[in-house]
């Protein structure tokens, strides 16, 4: 079996991540250009977020290397276009990106940990100052709806503009595990120890509000492994992913159960480095 270089890896992982913004396009886009609360042009915000990050980055190899590198780094801007709040603001994501883009890539240089995290914390952080911190569109800010559990599980529910869809995170699940580099069991432990904690949590409060995750299932299966940031041996990956979970769970519970995985991924890989660096 012929080894796959890290160009074969990105691209494999950007066709398993390309249902989502399909999905994304419709969720945030088509159906509130149908119940007139967007116009025509804003039915593609998902991929201009998406065309925004591939300028700066492409932009930001043009002026370093004088080419085009097809790496880790353009997964990691899709990533980023794809978790953003529906209200992100178009000037603020192009500056902001582009800054944090270029400090972070400075900073991992020195010592490790998740960029795509530390990006989009950084980025909603300053959106949340202009537009104010929510993750509903136009749709779900203007009605009530009652969805039921498949809804939720195609990804009617809150969170990133194309990060929604359990199903399609769950489908390219299980066809990532059959890859040799991919680091199957970080997922599994994360969402493992997560829905063991929710489950008591709402047995005790009988609050189902944070039992079905879906950017806690998107951001486990695609960015927590991401291989630059998480262990290869498969006892680290299970530590990490079961405190990944937990952490997720508490500040779930203390602040916001859609930014919780995103700060808990950035917290455990921070931390996880430099500890590394503490006993070398």
């Amino acid at each position: 079996m012929k080894k796959k270089t890290t160009k074969d890896i990105v691209i494999i992982n950007i066709i398993f991540l390309a249902p989502l913004i399909i999905y994304g396009l419709f969720k945030n886009g088509y159906l509130l250009y149908e119940r007139n609360l967007i116009p025509f042009y804003l039915i593609f915000k998902p991929l201009y977020l998406t065309i925004i990050s591939l300028i700066v980055k492409f932009a930001f190899d043009l002026i370093t290397t004088k080419k085009i590198n097809l790496n880790y780094n353009l997964l990691y801007m899709i990533l980023i276009s794809m978790i953003m709040p529906y209200n992100i603001n178009f000037l603020v994501y192009f500056i902001t990106l582009s800054l944090t883009y270029f400090l972070t890539s400075l900073l991992e240089t020195k010592f490790k940990f998740n960029k795509v995290c530390l990006i989009y914390l950084i980025i909603v952080l300053i959106n949340s100052l202009f537009k104010g911190f929510t993750y509903e569109s136009p749709l779900d800010s203007s009605f009530s709806f009652s969805f039921s559990f498949l809804d939720l599980l195609m990804g009617r529910s809150l969170g990133g503009i194309s990060s929604t869809s359990i199903i399609f995170s769950l489908l390219a699940y299980t066809l990532l595990i059959n890859s040799y580099y991919y680091k199957k069991d970080m997922p599994l432990f994360i969402n493992i120890s997560y829905l063991f904690l929710a489950f008591i949590f709402y047995l005790i409060t009988n609050n189902s509000a944070i039992l079905l995750n879906n950017e806690l299932i998107f951001a486990s299966i695609f960015i927590a492994p991401l291989p630059k940031y998480s262990p290869y041996k498969i006892k680290g990956q299970i530590i990490e992913g079961i405190v990944i979970g937990v952490l997720t769970f508490i500040i779930s519970i203390l602040f916001n159960e859609v930014i919780s995985i995103y700060i808990a991924i950035f917290l455990v890989s921070l931390l996880a480095n430099l500890s590394l660096k503490k006993n070398n």
